[in-house]
């Protein structure tokens, strides 16, 4: 598969302080890639610097192939309010659509925005979910190959962000490729195909939620029992045991040698259910802090 991103050994510095320390990264066309981190991580820095609007210390860029962006064929939604508040939804699709020579039409990019009955509204009238449905829009106008997306779906409401993922989804059978941030880390889980984990302004994590899973992640057993403790505890690759009036929660990084083990013991279980860490708590394990996690 064609790299559409590679980024080699990129550092910037701000009065003195590292932000983004050899950062490398490639991505293929038709990803759709998410790049996580804790506030003040580098990830708006590192966008920023991928869109050449903020020069780098040091390090190459190639977005498709040049060092030069070729912004005719980058798409871009920011987390910027739109300020041209007394013009209409209509007058401003239209006006995007006229700094490409090849376009999306009006009437599709008004139904990527759903906004159909609120032609003639004025932006300063939408909601804050119909304004990021709108630059979700405008920023498909020149009908972009790989489109660079920050906290996209801040302000929708649940019906919104629903529809906006399955427009991702079917933007990328396209062809299209993504770079995504978002605090919304359970809708990515189900449309990422790989994860970047910024900690400390360094690539800390790139891979599938598959791979992430699996490094180093906590399982979790549930299920009732009258058996004593002890015997749980000394089970191999046992982290906790935690037992409330029969209810038993165990944690492990072994989960298949674990449940050989409790072979044995299944007729005396009851009620077993095993839970893998969610992506909220596979970010923590990597970055080792806290995240300003919105659920849905």
């Amino acid at each position: 598969m064609k790299t559409v991103i590679k980024v080699k050994n990129v550092q910037k510095t701000y009065d003195k302080r590292v932000i983004l320390k050899q950062v490398d990264l490639e991505i293929k066309k038709g990803e759709i890639v998410a790049l996580l981190g804790r506030n003040g991580a580098g990830k708006s820095t590192l966008l920023n610097v991928l869109l050449q609007l903020v020069s780098k210390d040091q390090g190459e860029i190639e977005i498709l192939g040049e060092k030069r962006l070729k912004t005719e064929a980058i798409g871009v939604m920011l987390q910027n309010e739109l300020t041209l508040e007394r013009t209409t939804v209509k007058e401003i699709l239209e006006l995007w659509r006229s700094y490409y020579p090849k376009s999306k039409s009006y009437a599709e990019l008004l139904t990527i925005a759903d906004l159909e009955e609120k032609q003639e509204t004025f932006i300063a009238k939408l909601s804050g979910g119909q304004r990021r449905s709108l630059q979700f829009a405008l920023c498909l106008a020149g009908d972009p190959e790989v489109i660079f997306l920050d906290e996209p779906t801040v302000g929708m409401d649940l019906k919104h962000r629903q529809k906006f993922w399955e427009q991702i989804k079917k933007l990328q059978t396209a062809g299209k490729t993504f770079l995504i941030t978002s605090h919304y880390l359970e809708e990515l889980q189900n449309v990422v195909q790989r994860f970047l984990i910024l900690k400390d302004g360094s690539i800390a994590f790139a891979g599938t939620l598959q791979e992430l899973q699996q490094n180093g992640q906590k399982v979790t057993f549930r299920f009732t029992s009258v058996l004593d403790k002890r015997l749980f505890t000394e089970l191999p690759g046992v982290l906790t045991v935690k037992n409330y009036a029969m209810n038993y929660i165990i944690q492990t990084t072994e989960p298949d040698e674990l449940i050989q083990e409790l072979v044995p013991y299944l007729p005396a279980i009851k009620n077993l259910s095993i839970e893998h860490d969610s992506l909220n708590e596979l970010f923590l394990e990597v970055t080792g802090g806290t995240y300003n996690v919105v659920s849905k």
